[in-house]
């Protein structure tokens, strides 16, 4: 990692989590032996003028949402933005439960 330039020298450490390939939380390093993690699904519903005509297509008129998955459920009402990363995979999906 050291030679592909992806660890270096600052000031300032970053905990990082080759498994994840993500920088880690200082609160993440000091869980206790029976701490558990709370996470929430969250449900973003999708602009129509931000989903390609490919979706559209197949989706209709019915309701487009981005489901998010976080451990960080505080952080929710900050958030603006979902991105979609179009070379990781993802799943299309249907539920009966229309979004609110």
């Amino acid at each position: 990692m050291v030679a592909k330039g992806l660890i270096y020298r600052q000031f300032r450490p970053v905990h990082w989590s080759p498994s994840s390939r993500s920088a880690l939380a200082e609160a993440e390093l000091k869980y206790e032996e029976q701490h558990a993690s709370k996470a929430a699904f969250v449900a973003f519903p999708a602009q129509s003028c931000s989903i390609p005509s490919e979706i559209l297509d197949i989706i209709g008129n019915n309701p487009l949402a981005l489901l998010i998955w976080t451990t960080t459920p505080w952080t929710l009402p900050a958030n603006m933005v979902c991105f979609v990363v179009t070379v990781d995979p993802y799943t299309e999906s249907s539920t009966f439960r229309p979004l609110q």
